[in-house]
């Protein structure tokens, strides 16, 4: 495995440093692989997962029964437990809470939609209410709009903070031994006999017995070559956030058009759009704009609270679901990649499955749904 800016000594390398890529990373040298990891910022987590709201709801999410459903609910039941141990590991409070979501509407034509959506969820096992009036959503979520007619509380919802469980990951990282190396950006993929090469823009080269492509929206320019037909693109979110008194929203409040979510300290955010721009990550008046509608249409105290700042950043959207496990080209090169808005909630399953599937030598039948070899 020596070769000129090898890994040496490595049993897999890791592209991506937000939580997907940092949880995997995690996982493996938990299970007693050499791992290292590249990251193109110069820190981690500083791309899709310093954007995301950190939200962990998988009702909300998965809008029918089948394979995305059933990832989504096992990663939602493995959060408490991976929150533990990592900060058992790292001394980092993800600020894990099942605090609880209520999903709104202010449109009585779309309350049969979650209603439905409710049934089969119930039939599931999907801790769900019968259908709320507005004065009983208010006790749930005081201040709630008088636009709102009805709506459902699911109480096993929950969050965390996202930049936590980024530097949670990275220091447990870190702690296990992970050689972390920020700042290396890849310019190719390649694999050398049976040996998976990653190619640096400034000519270094890591190698390893296997690599883990997790780098979201970047993923993509990798993948025609190796045999993957589906598309990663990415897809902006605009967050905006404001101020607000600690445990003044005790519920995640999701509606028609966005969502509020309340972190510790009070900060609150108000999100999100959904943005086909491709690479343009910066924000915009329009999207702000949008987000104060969000939070008018919601909660209207919350539109006039002190703004302090807003954000923007890339999720990566696979047809399909995510693409998880082995490539078509070589069954050394694995994919991790694809989550969408939903890379904060899936990353302990995916974490988990994929370490099994590099440590195991094969994919568990977990992941066979999202299998990057399907057809696009």
């Amino acid at each position: 495995m020596k070769a000129e800016g090898s890994a040496s000594g490595q049993d897999c390398l890791v592209i991506g440093g937000g939580v997907i890529g940092l949880g995997v990373a995690w996982e493996l040298s938990r299970l007693g692989l050499g791992v290292t990891l590249v990251e193109r910022h110069h820190r981690c987590g500083r791309a899709t997962s310093a954007a995301a709201a950190g939200m962990l709801a998988a009702g909300v999410e998965a809008g029918s029964p089948g394979p995305f459903f059933e990832l989504c609910r096992a990663s939602s039941e493995l959060w408490k437990g991976w929150a533990d141990s990592l900060q058992e590991a790292s001394s980092v409070d993800c600020e894990y809470d099942r605090c609880g979501l209520v999903r709104v509407t202010c449109s009585a034509e779309r309350l049969p939609v979650l209603e439905a959506r409710r049934d089969w969820q119930r039939s599931q096992g999907i801790a769900v209410s019968e259908t709320l009036s507005p004065e009983r959503l208010r006790e749930e979520a005081p201040g709630m709009s008088s636009d709102v007619v009805a709506g459902l509380l699911y109480p096993s919802e929950g969050q965390v903070h996202s930049h936590r469980v980024v530097e949670a990951l990275e220091v447990a990282c870190r702690r296990a031994g992970v050689q972390v190396k920020t700042s290396f950006e890849v310019a190719g993929l390649s694999v050398q006999g049976d040996r998976p090469v990653v190619i640096g823009t400034d000519g270094g080269r890591l190698h390893a017995d296997h690599v883990v492509v997790a780098a979201g929206p970047w993923s993509g320019s990798w993948l025609a070559p190796l045999g993957v037909s589906v598309v990663v693109e990415p897809v902006r979110g605009q967050i905006a956030a404001i101020v607000q008194p600690p445990a003044s929203i005790p519920r995640i409040v999701f509606g028609d058009h966005g969502y509020i979510v309340q972190k510790r300290s009070g900060l609150t955010l108000v999100g999100a759009t959904e943005e086909k721009v491709g690479f343009s990550s910066w924000q915009t008046l329009a999207a702000l704009s949008q987000l104060s509608q969000v939070a008018q249409e919601l909660l209207p105290g919350v539109a006039s609270a002190p703004f302090s700042h807003s954000w923007a950043g890339l999720r990566p959207y696979a047809h399909g679901g995510p693409l998880l496990g082995r490539t078509p080209a070589t069954k050394r090169v694995l994919l991790a990649t694809g989550h969408y808005r939903n890379g904060i909630l899936l990353a302990p399953v995916t974490a988990k499955l994929m370490a099994r599937a590099v440590v195991e030598g094969e994919d568990p039948p977990e992941l066979m749904p999202f299998s990057p070899g399907r057809v696009a």
